[in-house]
């Protein structure tokens, strides 16, 4: 978060410092204005690139003094995915090489760039003021000590940790989009941001019916998913049920954002008695496997 790098333009021996023992991944997980968390909006490119394993100074080239960043793919790629390069590429543009000079890091806090503890501190403090919404430890340690499938748990995880690449948080990552992308691919009526795919918008909020129905609860929805998780997996059911709830609040998020997928990228229908019972039908698996109730629960309503 508050470090950046000074990555050189040279090779051989005597560069092998510190940014060079980093692949691509690394360099395009650093949390920088100019470029952000690059990899989670280009997921599908770094697992088409052919050496994911590469040094930085091997996905470039010096070209009449100037950094020219040259990716290979594994295949040959699709109209989508060249659009999606150009924007990577222009992305990362701001990440150039310095010729001559030696690997290093910056304190990105500390305007000559160097670390403090003192600084560190204030940092801190105010990373941790800076949302009151944010979710609990306890919340997230209930999330991850919950048996589930591993990607249900880290979409939930991006879920109440605003990390998902929803319109809202693509337009703060400086990924250009229009009026009508920006809306969401369910209803079509509002912007979309976390709050409303996973909980406000009326087709969700009727996936959120159906599943109260089923558990014969009749409560008031919050309005942050956030409070809605901690509202949700603590409503009374018993220790061993609480696992029971968790895992459906993170099945159910998951399967909305998969498919909130399948309509804004393949044009499908939103339909949501069969998402409803696909959520149920998980749910049956995860209960088999996973031990997640005390009782059988009833998945023929």
């Amino acid at each position: 978060m508050f470090l950046d790098i000074h990555i050189s333009g040279t090779s051989g021996s005597e560069s092998e410092s510190v940014i060079h023992h980093f692949n691509l991944l690394a360099l395009l997980l650093f949390d920088s204005k100019s470029y952000g968390k690059i990899l989670e909006l280009y997921f599908r490119l770094y697992h088409l690139c052919a050496n994911k394993e590469a040094l930085v100074s091997e996905y470039g080239r010096w070209v009449n003094e100037s950094w020219v960043w040259d990716l290979v793919w594994r295949r040959a790629l699709f109209d989508r995915e060249r659009e999606a390069t150009n924007e990577l590429i222009s992305a990362i543009s701001s990440v150039t090489p310095i010729a001559g000079n030696k690997d290093g890091w910056i304190w990105k806090a500390a305007s000559d760039g160097k670390y403090s503890t003192k600084l560190a501190y204030a940092c801190i403090e105010e990373h941790k003021n800076r949302s009151a919404l944010a979710p609990t430890v306890k919340d997230l340690l209930k999330m991850w000590g919950t048996a589930t499938l591993q990607k249900a748990r880290v979409a939930a995880w991006r879920v109440l940790r605003n990390r998902m690449p929803t319109c809202d948080n693509l337009k703060m990552r400086n990924i250009p989009l229009d009026e009508v992308d920006s809306m969401c691919s369910a209803c079509f009526q509002h912007n979309e941001s976390t709050n409303h795919l996973f909980l406000l918008c009326p087709k969700t909020e009727k996936v959120w019916d159906e599943i109260q129905r089923w558990l014969g609860l009749s409560t008031i929805r919050p309005q942050l998913v956030t409070t809605h998780f901690e509202s949700f997996t603590n409503l009374g059911m018993g220790k061993k049920n609480e696992k029971f709830l968790t895992a459906l609040w993170m099945c159910t998020v998951w399967q909305l954002w998969k498919r909130r997928n399948d309509c804004r990228f393949d044009g499908k229908a939103w339909e949501t008695k069969k998402l409803f019972f696909e959520i149920k039908a998980i749910m049956w698996s995860w209960v088999k496997i996973f031990n997640l109730l005390d009782v059988e629960p009833s998945f023929a309503s």
